[in-house]
């Protein structure tokens, strides 16, 4: 099955004799990629081809877990196509990568495209391909798949079956590298924790079909991504491997990856409420942009369940003279602004209120501040009290705690979603949350004590993507 989906995907009244949906019922993220219906989860086979980004995420249907298909070219506005892999003789598509084969190594293209290839887990049955000759539109399997298969495939065990391929190109030894979750042991361990079990395998192939084992590294889960980054204001570049919450820095030598640092969290929201990770890159402009999973948002009575993130640019940034990981929106969503309201300086007084902003549940705010001894912030998104002291937010029952004091932060609140931005992103913390009916405009209060001083305040309002 293939194609695109007829133009009201995203435009139009709400047909009612179809159920087509409007994209704008009331929990209807604005500004987050959601499915026009149905559930999705983890972000998969993320390529850039000829100006276009490529969004692959997994999707429920009938016959179990398939690939959902969507494009775009400025990471905002998407469509969405019809499915891209279907299960297949009852082994469903899980995620995985997608490639761009430039050399075509894997002798798949037949046209004038460079053939894109699609790696992925074939639930129960091993690692699979499937590859493409029209820029992803339309998708073919290998007729000799599974092209990788390992000892605890077949069972279907979460914490014991390899999942999850993250394939890239080694200029150096002229080799595809393949990064794979995999558990050693042939049992599950009780009382261990599922990424304790298990960790990131390397294997080699020159055409993407015959796949040599190079090495293991424990400690890992789901969902690996290994990439390079610059340093800021350095002359270096650092290898980061991440699984679906964690990551760490370390060295590449196309062999093995060695970490240099301990596991850290990608983020300190509500527990794994951000997960299954995943990057664009080899984009014109040098970056890496990350797309993940929301996890675990209740939507009801909508026609869609699940979002993923606001697509992130990576930096990795020495604080105190370590690497740390640091992500902020792109840049690209300046192209949604609407209503803004900008201030340069505003002193807070304890019991003072000073509200900013507009009646709307999609906006991006962005503050600098400082803090006297003992006060704390308190203001309100989306109904979640949010309270920053200068060591600290606080988010109900989940914190954050940058390196260094709490100087400025970035607020992406989205109908059903607020993602936190802490010191220009060295930590950042993501919520799903069921808005209230009434939304009031953004109230900053002082408590316990001594004044604030606000810088730069910006509140933006967001408008529809969808439009």
């Amino acid at each position: 099955m293939s194609g695109t989906l007829p133009a009201w995907s995203f435009a139009g009244e709400f047909d009612r004799t179809t159920d087509m949906p409007r994209f704008d019922e009331p929990l209807r993220p604005q500004f987050h990629f959601t499915s026009q219906t149905g559930y999705i989860n983890d972000p998969n086979g993320l390529f850039y081809l000829d100006g276009v980004y490529h969004l692959f995420f997994q999707r429920r249907t009938d016959s179990g877990k398939a690939w959902g298909h969507a494009t775009s070219t400025d990471l905002v506005r998407w469509t969405q196509h019809d499915n891209a892999i279907w299960p297949q003789d009852g082994f469903q598509a899980y995620s995985g990568c997608a490639v761009v084969d430039w050399q075509n190594t894997s002798g798949f293209q037949t046209g004038e495209h460079p053939v894109v290839v699609a790696v992925f887990t074939s639930w129960g049955q091993g690692q699979s391909l499937a590859y493409s000759n029209d820029r992803g539109e339309t998708w073919t399997r290998y007729e000799g798949n599974p092209v990788l298969r390992l000892p605890n495939d077949a069972l279907k065990s979460y914490p014991l079956s390899a999942r999850d391929p993250h394939v890239m190109w080694d200029a150096g030894r002229r080799r595809w590298a393949m990064v794979l979750y995999e558990n050693l042991g042939s049992e599950v361990r009780e009382g261990v924790a599922r990424d304790e079990q298990g960790g990131f395998s390397l294997f080699e192939s020159a055409d993407l079909k015959a796949w040599t084992r190079l090495s293991h590294v424990p400690g890992f889960y789901v969902c690996p991504d290994v990439f390079e980054l610059p340093v800021e204001g350095e002359d270096a570049r650092v290898w980061v491997a991440m699984d679906w919450e964690k990551y760490a820095v370390g060295r590449f030598d196309s062999t093995t990856f060695t970490p240099t640092t301990a596991m850290r969290p990608l983020d300190f929201g509500r527990p794994q409420a951000l997960s299954a990770n995943q990057t664009w890159k080899h984009l014109p402009d040098g970056r890496v942009v990350q797309i993940c999973w929301i996890r675990g948002g209740k939507y009801p009575g909508m026609p869609f369940d699940q979002q993923l993130s606001f697509p992130t640019e990576l930096t990795l940034r020495r604080i105190n003279d370590d690497l740390r990981l640091c992500k902020q929106p792109v840049a690209e969503i300046a192209s949604l602004y609407g209503v803004v309201h900008e201030h340069n300086v505003m002193r807070v007084e304890p019991n003072q209120a000073v509200r900013i902003g507009g009646h709307t549940q999609s906006y991006d705010l962005e503050f600098e501040l400082e803090l006297e001894p003992g006060a704390v912030v308190n203001f309100v998104v989306l109904g979640q009290s949010i309270a920053v002291s200068s060591d600290a937010v606080a988010v109900g029952d989940q914190t954050g705690r940058p390196i260094e004091p709490v100087r400025q932060m970035r607020v992406l609140a989205d109908r059903t979603s607020i993602e936190i931005y802490i010191n220009e992103g060295e930590t950042t913390m993501t919520f799903t949350v069921l808005p209230p009916d009434e939304t009031a405009e953004v109230a900053f209060r002082v408590d316990g004590g001594g004044t604030i001083e606000l810088k730069r305040v910006a509140w933006r309002e967001v408008g529809s993507a969808w439009e």
